[in-house]
C-alpha cells in the first residue's frame, strides 16, 4: 500500500503508544500549530480517535477537511457530549446502516482503562449500543409513545485491534417483530476499520413502552429486596464449640 510521506494521522494525546508510530501527531500539538502559525498550510490529515467535539470543528474549521462532528447526546441517551461515541448514522442499503466512530478520549468507558495501543473492547460495545439506540428510535421506530430498550441476548466475536484510527460501525437488521408488549429486533452490529471486521455483536433488543418498563423494574427491585432481607433474617447457625 503506497503511503502519502505529508500525510499525518491525528489522534488523541492519551494514545501515547500509539503516537510514537511514525506519521501519527497529537491533536494538541497540531492545533497549537494552526493557531500559531507556524504551519501556514495543513497537510493531508487522517482524523483518527480521541478527538473532543471542539477539536473536531476546530480542525474542520482551520484545514477545511471534511471533518465527521458526533451526533447530539441525547439521540445515543448520554448526559455528557465526551461519552457520545459516534457520529450521524445514515442508511447504506436494505436493513442496513452505518455510522464513523468517534471516540472522544475523556469518554467514560476509556478514562480509567487504556492499555497498549488499541481502543479497549468495552468501549466498542458501547459504540454499537449507542448505534443501535439512534437506528432503532430514528428509523425503526414501532410506537409513537416514550420506550426503553432492554438486551435479551448479546453475542460478542473480537477478530483484530481496532487502533485510535477511523473505523465505522455497521448495523443490520436480521428480523423485527411484534410482541405482546412493544416489539423485539434482532440486529449484528459490525466494527470494521481498514475494510476488516473487527468485531461483531449479535443482539435481540427488547423495545418496551416506558410506563410497562418502569412498572417492571419497579415490582422487580421490590421482590429483590424483600429476598435479601429475608436472607438476613435468617439467624447464622451458631459456631461449634
Amino acid at each position: 500500500m503506497r503511503q502519502n510521506a505529508d500525510a499525518r494521522a491525528v489522534v488523541g494525546d492519551r494514545f501515547k503508544e500509539f503516537l510514537g508510530n511514525a506519521g501519527t501527531v497529537p491533536v494538541t500539538d497540531l492545533l497549537d500549530a494552526l493557531r500559531s502559525g507556524d504551519l501556514t498550510a495543513a497537510p493531508p490529515i487522517v482524523v483518527g480517535q480521541g478527538l473532543s467535539a471542539d477539536q473536531l470543528r476546530e480542525l474542520r474549521e482551520r484545514t477545511g477537511a471534511d471533518v465527521p462532528l458526533p451526533v447530539g447526546r441525547e439521540l445515543t441517551h448520554k448526559h455528557e457530549d465526551k461519552n457520545v461515541l459516534i457520529g450521524p448514522v445514515r442508511l447504506a442499503g436494505p436493513d442496513l446502516y452505518t455510522a464513523p466512530l468517534l471516540l472522544d478520549q475523556r469518554v467514560e468507558v476509556l478514562e480509567d482503562h487504556l492499555t497498549g495501543q488499541h481502543i479497549p473492547a468495552v468501549t466498542l460495545l458501547e459504540a454499537a449500543r449507542q448505534t443501535w439506540t439512534v437506528v432503532i428510535e430514528q428509523f425503526l421506530p414501532s410506537t409513537e409513545e416514550p420506550t426503553r430498550f432492554v438486551i435479551g441476548s448479546i453475542r460478542s466475536a473480537f477478530h483484530s485491534f481496532v487502533f485510535p484510527l477511523p473505523a465505522t460501525i455497521e448495523f443490520r437488521l436480521v428480523r423485527q417483530d411484534a410482541s405482546p408488549v412493544g416489539s423485539s429486533v434482532d440486529c449484528v452490529l459490525t466494527v470494521r476499520q481498514d475494510s476488516r471486521t473487527a468485531a461483531e455483536f449479535e443482539t435481540t433488543i427488547r423495545v418496551i413502552p416506558e410506563a410497562v418498563a418502569v412498572k417492571q423494574e419497579s415490582m422487580a427491585a421490590r421482590q429483590a429486596v424483600r429476598a435479601a432481607l429475608s436472607e438476613a433474617a435468617v439467624p447464622a447457625p451458631a459456631a461449634a464449640s
